[in-house]
């Protein structure tokens, strides 16, 4: 027995493309505002090598620095992995990075592992990150 599903009751498929989409607007280096929204303010933990974020302040300014820092990015999804409980939603996920540094104009492409954790919110059941754990910086 086949039983067919929409994409949005595909399990993983909301959160695969949630995770895309940040990656995208991330490469692209969209305004802040298109990215606090997918970010949650109170409770919010973004560990970073250089910094860790606890609000929408700090990502305004740790983002601000980071288009100072780094010219054209690219985001790859390599691996994604997910798990949901308790409207909670775990992911790993392993990226490559590659930018430009805008001081020295030198290229650097990392393979890095994150830990996420995203909050379904509201009746729709929206996607925001709660927890975003940056791991190792290894060369790709």
């Amino acid at each position: 027995m086949t039983t067919a599903q929409s994409p949005r009751t595909e399990p993983g498929q909301d959160v695969a493309a949630f995770v895309q989409h940040w990656y995208d607007i991330l490469s692209s280096h969209e305004p802040v505002e298109d990215l606090l929204p997918h970010v949650i303010d109170d409770g919010l933990e973004m560990a970073f090598p250089e910094r860790t974020l606890r609000s929408h302040a700090d990502f305004r300014d740790w983002y601000a620095a980071v288009g100072e820092s780094f010219g054209p990015q690219s985001h790859i999804v390599e691996k994604l992995r997910t798990h949901e409980h308790d409207g909670l939603v775990d992911v790993e996920v392993t990226v490559v990075w590659t930018a430009k540094n805008l001081s020295d104009g030198s290229v650097s492409a990392l393979r890095i592992d994150q830990t996420w954790q995203l909050v379904r919110e509201g009746a729709d059941g929206a996607l925001r990150i709660r927890t975003y754990h940056v791991g190792a910086l290894n060369p790709a």
